[in-house]
């Protein structure tokens, strides 16, 4: 039996704003004080982690052991140096996508890592489209666990098997599919990094193309 969608729950960084490369200079502007070179893909192998997390995993990655207080300081920083950065793009056509959505009643949502403030500054008018909005302030765990994919279901009312997720991250991939949502995987920032190269097409989902603006993206996939 078919299950009519009723929900479309998007990842954020690198799925409908290009951000990753801008947080990425972020973390590297954090950690260069301390004489740490972090490099572009050690971020990008771990977006959908909240900031404070990724940055204790990067201080371990480099042999670092950071208290409470060095971590909390090295997160409000970095949020400092991700917002001098200026604002966000949205991906050439997700306005219309996001509009086109709507128009049809499907319910919205995003489900991010980053604040929530920082989350929102991109969209303007656009913010008001989402039915529902998890950031890293509203989960005691953030992706890869399944909790914000959860939480996202409850606020937008809706069974997993009436929606799908649009993913770039193999770490939001399995928080998604931990919380039994289907996933249409978008290569962005992540190319390299299907696990296992095992990323196969669902047989009833149509042909989805990834906003024009994403230069390095693949045909989408979901798994």
């Amino acid at each position: 039996m078919v299950v009519p969608l009723a929900a479309v729950i998007f990842d954020v960084d690198g799925v409908l704003v290009q951000s990753m490369e801008r947080n990425a200079e972020a973390y590297r502007r954090t950690f260069e004080p301390l004489g740490v070179r972090i490099e572009p893909q050690e971020v990008f192998a771990n977006e959908g982690r909240g900031s404070r997390v990724l940055i204790a995993k990067l201080a371990r990655d480099h042999g670092m052991a950071l208290s409470a207080a060095q971590l909390d300081e090295m997160t409000r920083r970095h949020h400092e140096l991700l917002a001098s950065l200026g604002p966000m793009p949205l991906y050439p056509g997700v306005d219309a996508l996001l509009r086109s959505l709507h128009r049809r009643g499907l319910r919205l949502a995003i489900v991010t890592g980053n604040w929530r403030a920082i989350a929102l500054a991109p969209f303007g008018e656009l913010t008001s489209l989402f039915d529902a909005v998890v950031s890293a302030e509203e989960v005691t765990r953030t992706k890869p666990d399944p909790e914000p994919y959860r939480r996202a279901l409850e606020e937008l009312g809706v069974p997993a098997e009436r929606a799908v997720v649009v993913e770039n991250a193999p770490l939001g991939i399995e928080s998604a599919k931990a919380a039994g949502l289907r996933v249409i995987a978008v290569p962005t920032t992540n190319t390299d990094a299907a696990p296992n190269g095992s990323w196969s097409r669902l047989s009833n989902t149509r042909p989805v193309r990834a906003p024009a603006g994403a230069a390095r993206a693949r045909s989408p996939r979901a798994r």
